[in-house]
């Protein structure tokens, strides 16, 4: 196991600690009670996740005299809403849950978002515990605080920053995953890789699609990379004031597309075409050199995530809801680039010449075809 630190330099006592191995969720209960005494126990899930580890963990956590409530939401994106968010804190109240009460967030990122939101509104902030169950909440939304839902016209625009109590990520829980959800976790490895971390993307350029296999024991360290790495940018910049953004390398575009698409794509896929376009406007505007430009995109494709905007995608549908983006102050896109591998920069890009830029890559498409 290896247990990583989340420091937090503006309030050392929210400082929490990210726990990535195999087994470990035997050691939730003891994890639990060195964080102190509370007065009751949520365990947040969905219907998926719940037969598979939510009431397995309920039973173990019961048998160490920890009683848990149980609830479950829907699953998908489509129960990130501020609805889905009234009615668990209802359920909430109406269980007598009270501000020493604590959440366990055990799920993917939804389960994660939702769980958090309401821990962070709930009597005005109880504390919460995530335990990701996918390898994307594992690597990118159980950490840093991020917490919210969606609005229809997009994506995480009502939330707060939550830090939660711990994280605990048991990488036995993602055999059950999908190839598709391990692709879609892989997304977000290979961004910490590509913005801050060299070594990491020299590791998944030569193992490739061998690290598909959860069993690969090269796994943990994999997993523990892509954590340290976000884990070191919350802690120089918790709150998205300028270092932080560098985590948004492809979900500018990312978000953009997955609204353009109305969510039947899924966020890796989302992602990995939004940092194909991003290594591609990188050359353009931060220096990537056309070699380290096919090398990342190469990796993207050999982890089985698109380079490219879906065909039944117009690449200037992606307008509307970037011009929403949170990332869009006064017409200027902070939009976030390569400079190289390892090193993020961000870069302002008028929404006009975005708009320019979306339309040559729909011209290039109409001729190629």
């Amino acid at each position: 196991m290896k247990r990583l630190r989340l420091e937090l330099k503006k309030d050392i006592d929210r400082s929490y600690d990210v726990l990535v191995g195999r087994g470990i969720l035997a050691s939730l209960h003891s994890e639990i009670q060195r964080l102190g005494r509370f007065s009751s126990f949520g365990l947040i899930t969905d219907e998926v996740v719940k037969p598979l580890v939510a009431e397995p963990l309920q039973n173990q956590l019961r048998s160490n005299s920890i009683d848990t409530t149980l609830i479950a939401l829907p699953p998908g994106e489509s129960a990130k809403t501020i609805e889905t968010v009234l009615d668990l804190c209802q359920q909430l109240l109406a269980q007598g849950f009270d501000r020493r009460s604590l959440l366990l967030a055990v799920g993917g990122g939804v389960v994660g978002d939702i769980a958090g939101f309401a821990a962070a509104i709930y009597m005005r902030g109880i504390p919460y515990i995530q335990v990701p169950t996918t390898l994307l909440a594992q690597v990118d939304s159980s950490l840093g605080g991020k917490t919210g839902v969606d609005l229809p016209s997009g994506k995480n625009l009502l939330g707060a920053f939550h830090q939660p109590r711990l994280v605990l990520s048991d990488l036995d829980v993602l055999a059950s995953l999908s190839s598709e959800a391990k692709r879609d976790g892989f997304a977000e490895v290979i961004k910490a890789a590509l913005i801050e971390d060299p070594d990491l993307f020299s590791i998944l350029e030569k193992e490739g699609a061998d690290l598909l296999n959860t069993s690969n024991p090269l796994l943990e360290m994999i997993i523990a990379k892509a954590c340290d790495v976000k884990c070191r940018v919350v802690n120089r910049d918790e709150h998205e004031s300028g270092l932080r953004r560098v985590l948004n390398f492809g979900h500018t575009l990312g978000h953009a597309l997955e609204a353009a698409a109305n969510y039947n794509i899924t966020h890796g896929q989302a992602v990995a075409a939004g940092m194909a376009v991003a290594i591609r406007f990188s050359q353009r505007w931060a220096g990537l050199t056309k070699e380290e430009a096919a090398r990342a995109l190469d990796l993207i494709q050999k982890l089985g995530l698109p380079t490219d905007i879906p065909e039944n995608i117009d690449p200037q549908a992606l307008l509307g809801p970037l011009e929403k983006d949170k990332k869009i102050q006064a017409g200027i896109c902070h939009f976030v680039l390569l400079a190289e591998i390892g090193r993020a920069v961000i870069h302002p890009v008028p929404v006009n010449e975005m708009r320019h830029s979306l339309t040559q890559i729909k011209e290039l498409r109409d001729f190629n075809n």
